[in-house]
């Protein structure tokens, strides 16, 4: 609860300085394309990172360094309401605070799910998984109607926010007693590529990871493209953030309803419903004209999100070894998240170079071709068997 709760004040942060993010580059330049650069600096990381942050997280202290992170992230934050306090916020400046921000992302997500399984009970993951993505969605709720609301009250404010979160992210992290690891010893190999030789053996795990990653890049479009969108019919900063927060709404329903989802249906029937839903939303946004009811397709778009992300990574952290928690997460993230980056960079200069429309049908086909994909897979008819493993002395005194 101690990790749930710190790390939930630090997503609420991030909600709020994600939304701020495109409203300042906006306000200060007026290009969608930098927006779109921002949102790249911030995405590049995930696959840039996620290698080394995974063999990382198995070599040293894990709770040090999800500690050092949010710490950094703090710091790195706090620069900008400085920058814009002092009169001088350059451009660069602003792409690197984002950089540190989506580094210290990457670390801090493979190194808190390596450490699931030292926190809870082998039979709680799947649904420590769900409260995780429904910790996450809240933040989404919450944190972008609240930094629309900050960011007209001060650009400088939504930022500091966000700082402030990860100080008592920090703080949490510091009071918990539990091991994140169990002890190590020296007979395990620490190849950075462990954990991808690991997933990659794992037909059902390697294809779950593979149709993500085709996937995200239009997730993470698709935030900037509904704010670029709404900013053209005139809605305000306030506005965009309640639009956002709508979005998220979908999600926050998905997690709640996740633990029961994924008992009464499979893992083929999730993995499909979700890419049809999401194929058939988009082309909405073709005839909406109205910043409420972009929430509204985004939230349906998100609904079945985090029931996928229960099952797949409830498989994931049950099934891989305590040595290979961190390189195997990391090699999911690497994967998954490898094109997340190109997804707010296209939009942007798609939006600016062709239009929305053409934008939101790019969007539209690709989808279509990943829900046809999913639907005709063998793989996923055969999804892992978990054997709970025995708790281990870690386990059982967390």
């Amino acid at each position: 609860m101690l990790l749930w709760v710190g790390q939930a004040l630090s997503g609420l942060g991030s909600q709020i300085s994600q939304v701020a993010y495109p409203l300042l580059v906006l306000a200060l330049t007026g290009s969608p394309a930098k927006a779109g650069i921002v949102g790249f600096a911030q995405q590049l990381p995930i696959a840039a990172l996620a290698v080394p942050a995974g063999a990382l997280a198995d070599r040293v202290n894990r709770k040090r360094l999800m500690v050092a992170c949010d710490a950094g992230r703090a710091t790195a934050l706090a620069l900008i309401p400085i920058g814009l306090v002092s009169g001088s916020l350059p451009f660069l400046l602003i792409v690197a605070v984002a950089f540190t921000d989506g580094s210290g992302f990457v670390l801090t997500y493979v190194t808190e799910r390596g450490a699931m399984r030292q926190l809870v009970q082998a039979e709680q993951l799947g649904d420590a998984v769900a409260r995780n993505e429904a910790r996450s969605f809240t933040a989404m709720l919450g944190g972008p109607p609240l930094g629309g609301l900050l960011f007209g009250i001060g650009r400088a404010v939504p930022f500091l926010v966000d700082a402030i979160s990860y100080a008592a992210s920090t703080a949490g992290l510091l009071l918990i007693k539990s091991p994140f690891q169990e002890p190590r010893g020296e007979q395990h190999t620490n190849s950075p590529w462990d954990g991808l030789r690991w997933l990659w053996q794992r037909p059902f795990l390697r294809l779950c990871a593979l149709l993500f990653a085709a996937s995200n890049p239009v997730f993470t479009g698709l935030y900037l493209l509904v704010v670029v969108l709404a900013k053209r019919d005139g809605a305000s900063s306030a506005l965009v953030g309640v639009m956002l927060g709508i979005a998220a709404a979908g999600g926050l329903l998905g997690a709640i309803l996740a633990p029961r989802l994924q008992r009464r249906l499979s893992p083929r029937v999730v993995l499909m419903s979700e890419t049809w839903i999401f194929a058939l939303v988009i082309p909405l946004l073709l005839v909406a004209h109205n910043a409420l009811l972009f929430g509204v397709i985004v939230a349906t778009a998100e609904l079945m999100t985090p029931v996928t992300n229960s099952i797949v990574v409830g498989f994931r952290v049950a099934l891989a070894p305590d040595h290979l928690q961190g390189r195997v997460q990391a090699a999911a993230t690497l994967i998954s998240f490898s094109a997340g980056w190109l997804g707010p960079l296209a939009v942007g200069l798609l939006i600016q170079n062709t239009g929305s429309t053409t934008t939101i049908l790019a969007l539209t086909g690709w989808v279509l071709l990943l829900a046809v994909g999913a639907s005709t897979s063998r793989t996923f008819r055969h999804p892992p068997t978990v054997n709970a493993p025995a708790p281990t002395p870690s386990t059982a005194a967390s």
